[in-house]
């Protein structure tokens, strides 16, 4: 395993490789897709209580 010493706090630790950009717009899983989206519509989430002075 490689390690390496990193110093800076700013730099990501993770490197993504450019290829996977031609699947940016691609949908991998239309059901699982299509029932996420059905679960959100009826999903309740709790209501936002915002305070205004």
């Amino acid at each position: 395993m490689k390690t390496v010493n990193i110093t800076n706090k700013n730099v990501p630790l993770v490197a993504i490789d450019k290829s996977l950009d031609k699947l940016k717009d691609k949908v991998m899983f239309p059901k699982k897709l299509e029932k996420a989206n059905k679960m959100l519509e009826n999903a309740k989430l709790p209501k936002n209580n915002v305070i205004t002075k």
